[in-house]
């Protein structure tokens, strides 16, 4: 007896591949938007770092002792001296020696930078651009930045570029703003509204370990709000 064997016809194999085809143009798109945004991510990354480190500093007895009730007060970051016992910042040859005459914006950029695991050994150009591991590029902004000894709160500008080269280098703050823009068409950069199209951001640190966001950097703001989601 023959046996005879079912199979696709040519039309049925059409229509499945065409249903097929049609479920992907609709699931694909709504997989992809709920896939979180790498540069929120990634700004959330860098803001708890630097909140951590400067916390780290601000409460290192060794490199910032608390010189409160001191004659010659210092509430934090404006204390220039450099301790024995603080390694990369201390006496001569950490000795036990003292020397009070330096840069308290150069010395808090070094701790801070060796906080991050960036060597920081002789000849560390602290102003410079410098990465970490996890692609993130940071450097100090020259124009808004410096920490004082006259007791008033002053700030420090470190701008954050959280995919490093890749483009699109843009921010809303005035420090990341001006630097180059992918997007330049020959007047000023477009600006665009999703967090997608932002990857720049500052961060001001004051004299006390205060940590913000700059206000005008919105999307970064946003990327780091305990609320905010990282699909956006």
């Amino acid at each position: 007896m023959k046996r005879f064997y079912k199979a696709f016809t040519l039309t049925e194999l059409l229509v499945a591949l065409g249903v097929i085809a049609v479920l992907c143009a609709i699931l694909m798109p709504i997989i992809f938007n709920s896939l979180p945004n790498q540069n929120t991510l990634m700004a959330k990354r860098a803001f708890y770092a630097v909140q951590a480190v400067v916390s780290d500093l601000i409460n290192d007895e060794a490199c910032y002792p608390d010189k409160t009730a001191a004659s010659d007060p210092r509430i934090g970051f404006d204390d220039e001296c450099g301790y024995a016992n603080c390694v990369k910042w201390g006496g001569a040859e950490n000795t036990g020696a003292i020397t009070c005459d330096l840069d308290v914006t150069e010395k808090f950029a070094t701790l801070f930078y060796d906080k991050l695991s960036i060597n920081v050994d002789d000849g560390f150009d602290f102003y410079a651009v410098h990465s970490t591991g996890d692609g993130i590029m940071w450097w100090i902004d020259m124009d808004d930045s410096g920490f004082n000894m006259t007791g008033e709160l002053s700030k420090l500008a470190i701008v954050v570029d959280v995919n490093g080269t890749a483009g699109p280098n843009k921010g809303d703050s005035t420090y990341a703003s001006t630097m180059p823009c992918k997007y330049d068409d020959g007047l000023e950069c477009k600006v665009e509204s999703t967090s997608s199209s932002r990857d720049r951001f500052t961060i001001q640190v004051t004299t006390d370990g205060g940590v913000q966001i700059d206000k005008a950097d919105t999307w970064a703001i946003n990327a780091v709000s305990v609320n905010k989601d990282i699909t956006e």
